[in-house]
């Protein structure tokens, strides 16, 4: 995947797509959407947004990830479709606008201030921690939402609405069954690597061990000190999506996992110190047989 960090907003404004195989990352005090933004690769947002209604928002379609940070008075106005992923943290007094459609996730985390407004459609699947103030869901949509947030929520008799406790492990959050050893995921490149061409680069062959050279979990919930893996392979996308990608099972020692318990961002991932690969699997979990 092709990274590409954005200076300023006038090089911005040349970007009216982002595709399968880039990455756009764009950190500013302010960031206006001027357009109709559409994004099928992995878009990095941070500042004081500002976008206004259908005309100009940010369009995620097929697998693509948004990453929007929403500071002071930041206006948001994002529309998932397909197999989309959107990501928000709204700060201050940002307001969050979303729609999701067909397969989309939506992942929303509000604090101080901010509002957020949410319309699932189609399958689509909302998870909400913080300031959510109203929430519409129609057809077989699914949200998640804390049993202390009170909101206004409208939905159809097909729509689902999931109440967790604020505070839950991540055993709990995923399904996940707390036996001395479990099953994970991870997604690496068609050769079996991650951090490819980087200092951290770790090869994943079938039937190794790894074990992190650096363990140090603590410090942050992304970044080095520890690998990662996801309670479902297909979650792992988030993180990778370029093409000839594998997904792997990992075999690994409850005592070797490290979660991180305070509301954290990416509610799927957990941290771990040393693994078995187990075998090469599909996006839901299946091995995947090695042909003769």
């Amino acid at each position: 995947m092709k990274t590409r960090v954005i200076k300023d907003q006038k090089e911005f404004d040349t970007i009216k797509r982002v595709e399968a195989d880039e990455e756009i990352i764009f950190e500013s005090e302010e960031i206006e959407i001027n357009c109709r933004l559409e994004v099928f690769g992995i878009l990095r947002l941070t500042g004081k947004i500002k976008s206004s209604g259908n005309i100009q928002c940010i369009v995620g379609r097929g697998s693509s990830q948004i990453h929007n940070v929403g500071r002071e008075s930041s206006q948001i106005h994002n529309e998932g479709w397909e197999s989309s992923q959107i990501h928000n943290v709204g700060q201050e007094s940002s307001q969050i606008h979303n729609v999701g459609w067909e397969s989309s996730q939506i992942h929303n985390v509000g604090q101080e201030s901010s509002q957020i407004h949410n319309v699932g459609w189609g399958s689509s699947q909302i998870h909400n921690v913080g300031n959510c103030t109203s929430l519409s869901l129609y057809n077989f949509s699914v949200a998640s939402i804390p049993l202390n947030l009170k909101l206004k929520i409208k939905k159809s008799k097909t729509a689902i609405v999931q109440r967790y406790k604020p505070i839950i492990s991540w055993f709990n959050r995923n399904g996940i069954s707390k036996t001395n050893k479990v099953i994970l995921y991870k997604k690496v490149s068609k050769d079996w690597k991650t951090q490819e061409n980087t200092p951290n680069e770790t090869l994943w062959t079938i039937g190794s061990v790894v074990e992190h050279p650096t363990w140090n979990p603590e410090n942050s919930e992304c970044g080095e000190g520890k690998f990662h893996a996801c309670s479902r392979p297909y979650f792992c996308d988030e993180f990778r999506n370029m093409i000839d990608d594998r997904y792997i099972a990992v075999q690994i020692n409850r005592g070797d996992l490290f979660e991180w318990k305070n509301h954290p961002s990416y509610p799927h991932k957990i941290g771990f110190r040393k693994g078995t690969v187990l075998y090469d699997c599909d996006r839901y979990g299946e091995k995947i047989e090695a042909k003769e």
